[in-house]
């Protein structure tokens, strides 16, 4: 098993030491993981960004070589909001050579809303307005595919995590079917498998069509991540994510390496 998506304390909202996700991983019996830590633009200084990756790269490289036959430790980046500061992003960039760059959607301002929608209140707040916030989030998903340069499409549905995880609000996502597919048709990088989304869409069939779909308009990458912010968390439902790709169809699925993805069988 690979999980491509985890975060270290060189992320403002993650807890995990790089040699805590190492040992958890090692546990678990997990191949490799790939440490991408939040580069959100639109707080680029107000969380010290800059200074948290130039330390995240040094302690891989270490620890890379100290955990070398036992786990296979990759360095990534997520990268939300790039437009917003671009020359700030490519400031990260130059930082190290990435083995793999996550593109994400973090924020969006819309209406009364300009913090990341993991600190907004959904729990009161009118379907109508909801439903015109997630209409504009699969907006600035669609431009951040257009106009920036990344590997793997992550967390496509990740503001449910709120909405309908922590807030209980219920938001059918086929609202947003022909948003989605609208995705899949401009994508040409792969796309990650949240595991937590997949487990909380597992019952309502969105894996089966929307993956389908996927497959149906030609694609055939997929990498897994667990977004584990913790080290209890690493590779947390892989197993049953891994199921439900091969449930699906899917005969592999990728994690990547010097930006080249890199095949697992399912």
């Amino acid at each position: 098993m690979f999980d491509s998506h985890v975060h270290s304390n060189h992320s403002h909202d993650a807890v995990s030491t790089i040699e805590e996700i190492c040992r958890s991983a090692i546990e678990k019996g997990i191949l490799g993981v790939s440490v991408c830590d939040h580069a959100d633009m639109w707080f680029y200084e107000r969380q010290n960004t800059h200074e948290g990756f130039r330390a995240c790269i040094t302690e891989v490289l270490a620890l890379r070589e100290k955990y070398e036959g036992k786990l296979k430790l990759l360095q990534g980046i997520e990268m939300a909001e790039y437009l917003f500061a671009p020359e700030k992003a490519e400031l990260l960039y130059r930082l190290g050579h990435y083995d793999v760059i996550l593109g994400s959607v973090h924020s969006v301002s819309y209406a009364d809303i300009t913090d990341a929608y993991s600190r907004v209140d959904f729990g009161t707040m009118a379907k109508e307005k909801i439903h015109g916030f997630l209409r504009e989030y699969f907006s600035k998903m669609r431009e951040m595919i257009e106009k920036t340069d990344f590997d793997v499409l992550t967390h496509l549905t990740c503001p449910l995590r709120y909405i309908n995880g922590k807030y209980e609000r219920g938001i059918d996502i086929f609202c947003f079917e022909e948003e989605i597919r609208e995705i899949f048709r401009m994508i040409i990088e792969p796309l990650e498998i949240d595991c937590e989304m997949s487990v909380m869409y597992e019952n309502c069939g969105f894996l089966s069509v929307f993956f389908d779909t996927y497959q149906r308009m030609g694609g055939t990458l997929v990498t897994i991540g667990s977004d584990a912010h913790t080290p209890y968390r690493i590779g947390n439902a892989l197993s049953e994510t891994k199921k439900c790709l091969h449930d699906i169809g899917f005969s592999t699925y990728c994690y990547y390496e010097k930006r080249e993805p890199q095949f697992i069988v399912l």
